[in-house]
């Protein structure tokens, strides 16, 4: 699903360079750790934590993403061992880290299976963290809002209700409690045609999942916000949140 979107995913709000030095601190890492990452994608939240840790691993179920991955680490020097499954049919013996990262991806991953190989993989003492990258108008601007609005009305699919899924009911029933919430945020400008690829690189508005209606909102969302964007680009904040989860009393 998420590979469907591959030509688009770069437009989406990034992951922020100064979050995994926040995460690393807070932890502390001392770039002797192995990381596993799962739902890894193209690899970035693996990649912002290279220079980090000792070993990466990114798990992931769909091959064209694991693919782009492995790519992106050969043009960045960045080695990496990837992995094609789903993360509760991933090998049990996969092997033993010190930090498993969940980046946009513990939504499709809630099952007994999954949580009982997180708590396997796991080293004593090591973290566990979720994060996601945000975005948001400053000041609450009008033209986000309606954004987001006009990409609800064209979503496909059960994305929107699989996001509701919150960390604290990812993790029930588990020996897993959160330790940390570490948020990192920047400002920048965004251009029209930016929010049109962005709507194109989320699942649920993809070209696959509408098809022929995909042209239609990319029509609403030139028309409906073009006059926002009459003198130029606008201001966004971005922001990257993170919760770091241990076990109950660390081990």
């Amino acid at each position: 699903m998420w590979s469907e979107t591959l030509g688009h995913c770069d437009y989406r709000p990034p992951y922020l360079p100064q979050f995994f030095g926040d995460v690393a601190r807070a932890i502390p890492l001392s770039g002797h750790e192995d990381l596993l990452d799962l739902g890894c994608g193209t690899g970035e939240v693996a990649f912002g934590f290279a220079p980090y840790v000792r070993t990466l691993l990114g798990l992931d179920a769909e091959l064209p993403m694991l693919e782009t991955a492995r790519e992106r680490a050969r043009l960045g020097g960045i080695a990496i061992r990837l992995v094609h499954a789903r993360a509760e049919e991933a090998p049990v013996d996969l092997g033993r880290f010190h930090l498993i990262t969940l980046g946009q991806a513990h939504w499709f991953m809630h099952s007994p299976a999954t949580l009982a190989r997180i708590d396997r993989w796991l080293v004593p003492g090591g973290h566990v963290l979720i994060c996601r990258p945000l975005a948001r108008a400053v000041g609450g601007a009008a033209w986000h809002d309606e954004f987001r609005a006009i990409r609800n009305r064209w979503a496909r699919g059960d994305l929107a209700a699989r996001m509701r899924i919150g960390t604290d009911e990812f993790f029930a029933g588990t020996e897993f409690r959160p330790l940390r919430q570490i948020v990192a945020t920047a400002e920048r400008t965004v251009e029209l045609e930016e929010l049109v690829h962005r709507a194109l690189g989320t699942p649920d508005t993809s070209r696959a999942a509408l098809g022929a209606d995909a042209d239609a909102m990319i029509a609403e969302i030139r028309g409906r916000l073009g006059p926002y964007f009459k003198s130029g680009p606008l201001v966004e904040q971005l922001g990257t949140a993170g919760l770091l989860y241990r076990r109950r009393g660390g081990d």
